[in-house]
C-alpha cells in the first residue's frame, strides 16, 4: 500500500511542476472576471509556487469543481490547456483505482478462509 501512496504522491508532484511550468503568473483576473495580467488579482486556486500548486492539484482530483479551475485557465491560456486537465483526471483516476484495489488485495490475503 505504502508504494502506491507513494506513486500518488509524485504523482500529484509531477503534476504540480508540470502546471507550474505552464500556468504560472497566468491566472489573474480583475473585477469584471476578465483576463488582466497586470493588475488582475490571482485566483485562489493557482500554479504560482509549488504549495499553491500542489493545493490545486489536490483540489482538482479529489472535489468535482475540477471544471471551474480548468475553464478559469482555459479563458486565461486557451483552449489547449484542457489536455492538461483531461490528463490529470485520467491518469490520476487509474492511479487511485490501482490503490484502491492493492488496499482490497491485501485485504483479501489477509482474510481467513475456512
Amino acid at each position: 500500500m505504502l508504494p502506491y501512496m507513494c506513486l500518488l504522491v509524485f504523482f500529484f508532484y509531477i503534476f504540480s511542476l508540470i502546471g507550474m511550468s505552464f500556468f504560472a503568473g497566468n491566472l489573474k483576473f480583475d473585477e469584471n472576471d476578465e483576463v488582466d495580467l497586470e493588475n488582475g488579482v490571482s485566483m485562489r486556486e493557482n500554479f504560482d509556487s509549488l504549495g499553491n500548486s500542489f493545493q490545486t492539484i489536490f483540489i482538482c482530483f479529489l472535489s468535482a469543481g475540477w471544471s471551474d479551475i480548468m475553464f478559469a485557465v482555459m479563458k486565461s491560456m486557451g483552449s489547449s490547456s484542457a489536455i492538461y486537465f483531461v490528463m490529470l483526471i485520467i491518469i490520476g483516476g487509474i492511479i487511485l483505482m490501482n490503490l484502491f484495489l492493492a488496499i482490497m488485495l491485501g485485504n483479501f490475503d489477509k482474510a481467513k478462509f475456512f
